[in-house]
């Protein structure tokens, strides 16, 4: 009997399928390139705005520079013109400055201080006999040149004329001596801020005025000087700020205090240890949507450009589609009159032979093949299914016989299986009852069973960890690849195992909780006709661990101060230098000896010495790195254990950082006493002998040594 073919659900059309994958392939080359020119187009604006706005920075940075030493270069003129060095009258200087200030009227201010601080002469005559000695130009300015940085005025304020802006001074000033070398005063020159401002108008181009450029000139502390409108005389704090206080000119993107992202170009006006220069940050920033503008743009063009080729590439596959489609639509439409026509007809339709195309013609022909040759299976499987028949009737009856054998046999096996079950029972009870864990495992480690003191132990119940491996849940990740192979080797080598059978060994497993958990485990190897088995006995042993763990960690510390004893120091310093070779890098221990301790002892009883050694011990214990080894050696004397010291000069700079911390006073219960400590370095370089015995000598005798150098020293004042 032949099945009709069971219909089968719409399929898209091969036109379909090559039209979308052509437009998808098209699309997606034209995101990957989106992707990529965006990445490459952002990264080329970014460098070039940074690179536009460092260079603003510069040249506004560089304006500053030649205005504070065009200013400080008057100063020098100033103080050599014999008009001002030996003039006998204020008249006369007077005529010098203002002529100077006519000149350059952002000069608001010049003036003439006697060596006492009073203004001996200045333009328009303003402040002459007034006290500036505390003025920092004054100071600054007694003997060499001097520049002041940006501050308010505060004595000419009321005296020059009105201003929309605040006035704001920036100071030059240089000591004046006579023709004899006599000492004569200090002339200074106020230059108004003004000329900072128009710096900016000349500085920023219209283009960076329309993409919203700011410039910032920021004082050492912070203050904004010049800046956006609303922002000067406020203290900034930024990325830049703090790269440019550096010395380091450069560029940055980061956001400011409105919460919005800058390109912000850098640098520092002044030159190092100069007084005669200023050091002031020079700021550029531009917001980041601007800056990235046209960056942006290229990428609205690109996806345009994908879209419409996409487009276009779409219609262009679906018209080769449709002609390359056609003969197989012609082939398809033959095959389904087949599908749909009956088993009786006795004309059936022929495979329609096609020669458009090789691929076609092949399949055309095939197909044709295919269908002669079913017509012959067809008779073939007629005269099998008669034959089929008559075996089947025969099979049926040898089935029967054997239904009552299996009958008898099932009933011998009920009784067995309830005999099994009843012992089964018994097992359960003694395991469940058992004080220890018991588990049972296959070869590959899953858990077979799981008893009352198992679930009590580990935290699962037995449902939950039937069919699960036993690795997985309670042993460490570090633990398991090794466990694994040992139950390979041991299902290898079965009872004849003595390495782990049959003993017991101790285990850190870890419970439901996962916590760590000590155990003493029991294995057993166990065959069966199917294989073998492994069974574990597991006994809590974290009680036992835990107080073992507490006295040794009693015998490794110093009952007073907590710290290590000398047992642990020796491990500590043992281990230390095997590091420092193993590295290649050297080590230190300090040999610490707390000097007058046996009198505080004597006057103030044992208890206010016990505080005094903790408390010293505490100190010293915050003094060092908390990578460095404090311990107490005995009575007084401590040990501490410097490593990963790149050079000598590392361990003497703990040693001068130790110091005068020891030497503060230490508060007792009863008293207040101020003491000191003796410190002996001994260093261990990578290519010394491995002898602690003689570095603690070394290190012992050197602090003696200081000691002694000490009582000297008090002796002789």
């Amino acid at each position: 009997m032949i099945t009709p073919p069971t219909k089968s659900t719409a399929r898209p059309r091969l036109t379909t399928l090559v039209t979308v994958g052509v437009a998808a392939t098209v699309l997606l080359s034209v995101l990957c390139l989106l992707v990529l020119v965006s990445h490459f187009a952002t990264d080329y604006a970014e460098r070039e705005a940074g690179q536009r706005l460092q260079q603003l920075s510069w040249q506004m940075r560089d304006a500053l520079d030649r205005v504070v030493q065009k200013a400080t270069g008057d100063v020098q003129l100033l103080t050599e013109l014999p008009q001002v060095r030996d003039a006998s009258s204020p008249a006369d200087i007077r005529q010098v400055l203002e002529s100077l200030q006519k000149t350059f009227p952002d000069y608001a201010w010049i003036g003439l201080a006697n060596p006492d601080g009073t203004v001996y002469a200045a333009t328009q005559g303003l402040l002459e006999g007034q006290d500036v000695s505390e003025r920092a130009w004054f100071k600054g300015g007694r003997d060499k040149l001097y520049a002041g940085d940006f501050h308010p005025a505060t004595l000419l304020g009321k005296k020059l004329p009105y201003s929309a802006d605040p006035w704001r001074f920036v100071d030059a000033a240089g000591p004046v001596r006579r023709s004899d070398g006599s000492y004569r005063g200090v002339l200074c020159v106020h230059m108004s801020w003004g000329w900072a401002r128009r710096l900016v108008g000349t500085i920023l181009a219209p283009a960076d005025r329309q993409y919203s450029a700011d410039i910032f000139v920021v004082r050492g502390d912070g203050t904004v000087m010049l800046g956006p409108k609303g922002m000067e005389e406020q203290k900034i704090s930024s990325d830049s700020l703090a790269r440019s206080q550096s010395g380091t000119p450069g560029s940055v993107k980061e956001t400011w205090a409105d919460g919005r992202n800058y390109l912000t170009g850098f640098s520092r006006t002044g030159k190092h240890d100069d007084p005669a220069t200023l050091a002031w940050s020079v700021l550029v920033r531009q917001p980041e949507d601007v800056a990235l503008a046209g960056a942006h743009a290229l990428e609205r063009q690109i996806l345009l450009l994908g879209a419409i080729l996409g487009l276009a590439m779409a219609l262009a596959a679906s018209a080769v589609a449709r002609r390359l489609a056609g003969p197989l639509n012609a082939l398809s439409r033959n095959i389904e009159q087949r599908s749909a026509a009956t088993a009786s007809t006795a004309d059936l339709p022929e495979i329609v032979q096609i020669d458009s195309f090789h691929e076609a013609q092949v399949l055309s022909r095939a197909l044709a093949e295919l269908v002669h040759n079913e017509r012959g299976h067809l008779a073939t499987l007629r005269g099998l299914n008669e034959k089929l028949e008559s075996t089947v009737a025969e099979r049926t009856r040898e089935i029967a016989r054997k239904a009552l054998q299996l009958e008898r046999a099932l009933a011998q096996e009920q009784s067995t299986q309830l005999l099994l079950q009843e012992r089964a029972a018994e097992l359960r009870a003694i395991l469940d009852n058992a004080h220890d864990a018991f588990i049972a495992l296959d070869p590959g480690g899953v858990v077979l069973d799981w008893n009352r003191q198992a679930e009590k132990l580990m935290g699962w119940t037995r449902a939950e960890v039937i069919g699960q491996p036993l690795a997985a849940m309670v042993l460490p990740p570090l633990l398991r690849r090794a466990y694994e192979r040992d139950m390979r080797q041991l299902a290898d080598a079965g009872a004849g195992s003595t390495t782990v059978l049959n003993r017991r060994i101790e285990l850190t497993l870890h419970n439901r909780e996962c916590q760590e958990l000590d155990v003493e485990v029991s294995l057993a190897y166990v065959p069966r006709s199917s294989g073998h088995l492994f069974i574990a006995f597991l006994h809590d042993i974290s009680e036992r661990k835990s107080l073992f763990a507490s006295m040794e960690a009693m015998a490794l510390r110093d009952t007073l101060t907590g710290l290590p004893n000398r047992r642990a120091l020796m491990q500590a310093l043992t281990e230390a230098i095997q590091r420092a070779n193993r590295l290649r890098q050297s080590c230190a221990v300090f040999f610490l000896d707390l000097d007058r301790f046996k009198q505080v002892n004597d006057r103030y009883g044992h208890e206010e010495g016990d505080e005094l050694l903790r408390q010293f011990a505490e100190r010293v214990l915050h003094t060092v790195r908390k990578t460095d080894t404090v311990g107490r050696l005995a009575g007084d004397e401590f040990i501490v254990i410097l490593e990963n010291l790149h050079s000598d000069s590392a361990a003497q700079e703990t040693a001068d950082k130790l110091a005068p911390a020891l030497r503060q006073p230490f508060t007792l219960k009863t008293a207040t006493v101020t003491l000191s400590a003796s410190i002996g370095i001994a260093i261990h370089h990578p290519d010394d002998p491995q002898d602690i015995e003689t570095l603690l000598s070394r290190a012992d005798r050197a602090m003696y040594l200081n000691k002694q150098q000490t009582r000297q020293l008090q002796a002789q004042r």
